[in-house]
């Protein structure tokens, strides 16, 4: 049997979003144990490959990517990888781990929000996030999610509610931040005045 040949493009990214992309898309065999396979997720993929280029683009906003130190092989198709090529410019790296990044908070700020409403406290549920998703503390410390929930985070202090005003609080919160309702929306369907 003849082994297949695996096309990839090395994305530098921020560790906590390696490791998301490996818990999520790794698709290891003999030789690499560590390769992302986007094509489960059609919309990922195709942002991914609209980025890709061959190299000797001219590129001079970002010199630089001191902050990601980590980097993932991602792979493509033997055919994408001859027609849109097998590198991307630091500002397309730069975008396409932003839009990762962008992923993982959404699901934070949903998971601590939730599990905040219920009572747990904020330190639990950030090392019940950590645990449950496989963010060691160097791949995404302790200290640094919760100044970004701190910064970002719904966290409304609400009294003489039940839970379930909680979770409305926080959903209708979230598809305000997706775009997919109005500020002004929100508040009407928070107020209850339709």
């Amino acid at each position: 049997m003849i082994k297949k040949d695996r096309f990839v493009c090395w994305l530098p990214c921020k560790p906590y979003v390696k490791q998301f992309l490996l818990h999520n898309f790794n698709t290891p065999d003999d030789t690499w144990t560590e390769i992302v396979n986007l094509s489960s997720d059609k919309e990922l993929q195709n942002d991914f490959l609209s980025r890709l280029s061959k190299p000797g683009r001219y590129e001079n906003k970002y010199r630089n990517l001191y902050r990601y130190t980590a980097s993932v092989a991602v792979e493509i198709r033997r055919d994408d990888f001859y027609r849109y090529g097998w590198s991307m410019s630091n500002t397309e790296v730069v975008a396409f781990g932003t839009k990762i990044e962008r992923r993982i908070k959404q699901i934070l700020f949903l998971y601590l929000d939730t599990h905040v409403s219920m009572g747990l406290p904020l330190s639990a549920a950030i090392r019940n996030f950590q645990t449950k998703f496989g963010f060691t503390e160097d791949t995404w410390s302790y200290d640094t999610i919760r100044r970004e929930y701190n910064r970002h985070g719904y966290r409304k202090t609400v009294e003489n509610t039940t839970i379930f005003d909680f979770i409305n609080r926080i959903i209708l919160g979230k598809l305000s931040e997706f775009g997919t309702i109005s500020q002004q929306g929100r508040l009407a369907y928070e107020s209850d005045k339709l």
